[in-house]
């Protein structure tokens, strides 16, 4: 890993720890292990750090979901499956950075909050895609009810779970993934 991206994974982790206002970049270059001036020759500031976290975090959603929609070999159902496990892998490996990110725009200047918010958005409607998919299957699932509202729903259970999820608990992210995804498209029994 090269120190760009180490710098990138040690923001993640102490905001997701200590929150953005709650970690200086004297935090940052210490537990990466390098002066603080250092860090300018990567980052201009501590925003651009929390930026840079961002766009890797959600580059990385992006590309997963990008790869099981482009996948004709899957059921829209198999798509949203692997989608929600794709999600809260990633959340896990990110520790937490999806959730941080989500709770964090407020520290952004308007110009970073915009460029966040199109990283989002673009997220989002590939996850409404699938929901879209989902519904118009033919197979019963979000039937009458509102695409965006279902995609919204299911976005913000994956992201709350970067809230209370710890690592080596009585479930693991895949176990969870797949609960979700039951919860999500279990038919009532007639």
């Amino acid at each position: 890993m090269n120190q760009h991206q180490r710098i990138i994974d040690v923001a993640s982790r102490l905001f997701n720890q200590s929150g953005y206002k709650g970690t200086s970049l004297k935090d940052i270059a210490n537990r990466v292990g390098i002066h603080q001036s250092t860090l300018f020759h990567y980052f201009k500031n501590k925003e651009e750090i929390l930026l840079a976290v961002i766009e890797f975090t959600y580059g990385d959603l992006t590309t997963n979901i990008e790869r099981i929609i482009e996948d004709k070999g899957l059921s829209p159902e198999e798509k949203l499956r692997l989608s929600i496990k794709s999600h809260l892998t990633l959340q896990a490996n990110h520790f937490g950075s999806v959730t941080i990110l989500n709770s964090e725009i407020r520290n952004l200047s308007s110009k970073s909050r915009k460029r966040f918010l199109e990283v989002r958005k673009s997220y989002t409607s590939l996850f409404g895609r699938i929901v879209a998919d989902v519904k118009g299957s033919g197979n019963g699932y979000f039937e009458g009810l509102d695409t965006k509202i279902v995609t919204f729903g299911i976005l913000g259970m994956l992201i709350w779970e970067g809230r209370w999820y710890k690592k080596g608990r009585s479930f693991n992210t895949e176990q969870i993934a797949d609960l979700f995804f039951q919860m999500l498209l279990q038919r009532k029994s007639s």
